[in-house]
């Protein structure tokens, strides 16, 4: 048996457990949970880098985002450091739907081992204190990002006993969410629903979303000097009136896109179902790649009809 064989093999083994994880989560009043982790260790972070998202599947833009938030930490993002790969079952705007709640824990399972593997194989005298991270697979109930910030601090018996710093690594797509008024109206002003996000220290690190040819919807986020001009009118205050502090703006971190960003889980989706099982591989990691082939995931026509998975 191969190495990824193998590897293939124990995700599926691991299947039941992580279908009982999902619906003992689901059915219980908790809104956080991390249901498994690798390079599982005691350390408590003091700075817990968040990569949220649908996982559906992940790409090698999940994997650019994370590995280059590691690699490239603000000075002061001080170690130790954790990484946390989260999912909501409760998205503010998209349907559970083409890959199941259970696939999608498999994918960030084996995406997971891949960003290990990755950092492993890149490591430096500069990056060495985040080779071997721990990385958890959890769970959340809350749409929002400063809810899911609230849901793990306040998670009893607490997860993170160390009530490290937040750092949630988003594409600016996210950034013009995260501060859209509508979003928040049980709030008068509604932007202040995000003060005990920032009061607490947390933060976002904003990966910019250049214009991309094979991504039409990229070029709805304007150039990357408009998405900078967007940052700096936050923290002049172009906000202020909705109740965005321009205090905060410190805590929102820009950076340039790595090759790998524009690439979004739809191409993926798109390649996996027309079976262009070369190209699912440019796309995504190589275990997560197998994992798409191995379990026919994405594999109906996008006819309305629940795909496998």
């Amino acid at each position: 048996m191969t190495e990824m064989a193998s590897r293939i093999a124990s995700i599926r083994a691991i299947l039941p457990d992580l279908e009982s994880a999902l619906n003992s989560f689901t059915s219980s009043p908790s809104k956080f949970r991390v249901v498994r982790t690798i390079n599982a260790s005691s350390t408590q972070p003091r700075t817990l880098y968040i990569l949220d998202s649908s996982f559906n599947p992940p790409s090698i833009a999940h994997l650019t985002l994370a590995a280059s938030a590691l690699r490239d930490h603000a000075p002061s993002e001080k170690s130790p450091y954790r990484l946390l790969l989260l999912f909501s079952t409760h998205n503010a705007d998209k349907a559970p739907s083409p890959a199941s709640f259970v696939q999608r824990i498999a994918l960030m399972t084996i995406f997971a081992e891949d960003l290990s593997r990755h950092l492993k194989a890149a490591k430096s005298p500069q990056t060495a204190d985040v080779a071997d991270i721990s990385i958890d697979i959890g769970l959340t109930k809350e749409p929002y990002y400063s809810d899911k910030s609230a849901a793990i601090a306040d998670t009893r018996p607490p997860f993170y006993a160390s009530n490290p710093i937040h750092v949630h690594l988003v594409g600016y797509d996210t950034l013009i969410r995260f501060c859209n008024p509508k979003y928040y109206p049980k709030y008068d002003p509604p932007l202040s629903a995000l003060k005990p996000f920032f009061d607490a220290g947390h933060k976002l690190r904003v990966t910019q979303r250049p214009t991309d040819p094979n991504d039409a919807s990229s070029s709805d986020f304007g150039t990357v000097e408009q998405q900078e001009k967007y940052l700096q009118g936050l923290r002049d205050g172009s906000e202020e009136k909705a109740g965005f502090s321009p205090a905060w703006g410190k805590n929102i971190d820009m950076v340039h896109a790595e090759d790998g960003v524009g690439v979004s889980s739809t191409r993926v989706r798109n390649a996996a179902k027309n079976g262009k099982w070369d190209k699912a591989s440019e796309l995504c990691t190589e275990g997560v790649a197998a994992w798409l082939k191995d379990q026919s995931l994405y594999s109906e026509e996008a006819s309305g009809r629940k795909m496998m998975g």
